[in-house]
């Protein structure tokens, strides 16, 4: 993943909400080709990070589902690929200490599939995520070295 929408408070207390929220290219490279070689087909791109757990998962009985669900599919209209809690915090703050970051999503289930009728399977099993984790920073260590 490239970077994110800054829609939660964390990153606001670090930077003005006009810094774009972005990981460390060479970080992306490794976890990208890391999942490649382990025969995944990864995403990157844009995701959308929030604070509302509920808002994402159940918007319509959230008192502002209006704006959540519209803008939600502003974003997807935009080509943002998921949405998530954690990452704008994470590439604000290390774009501050000066430090390399970067996310690996693992997808438990799709809404949207749900949505148009296509299956979803519920999937738990961290496993794979972990070795793709694991090799993207033996990559990094291996690019580092050279």
């Amino acid at each position: 993943m490239f970077g994110c929408v800054r829609a939660e408070g964390t990153s606001r207390e670090y930077a003005p909400i006009e810094f774009p929220a972005v990981a460390t290219f060479e970080v992306v490279e490794a976890l990208r080709d890391a999942a490649i070689a382990l025969g995944k087909h990864p995403h990157t791109g844009v995701v959308q990070c929030k604070d509302s757990f509920y808002g994402q998962h159940d918007p319509s009985k959230m008192p502002v589902f209006y704006e959540l669900e519209n803008k939600w599919e502003a974003y997807k209209r935009l080509g943002v690929l998921a949405s998530e809690m954690e990452s704008a915090a994470l590439f604000t703050v290390a774009a501050y200490l000066g430090v390399r970051v970067g996310s690996l999503f693992f997808v438990v289930g799709n809404q949207e599939r749900e949505k148009a009728g296509l299956p979803n399977p519920i999937v738990h099993d961290t496993s794979e995520v972990i070795k793709i984790s694991v090799e993207g920073i033996r990559t990094l260590i291996l690019r580092d070295r050279a």
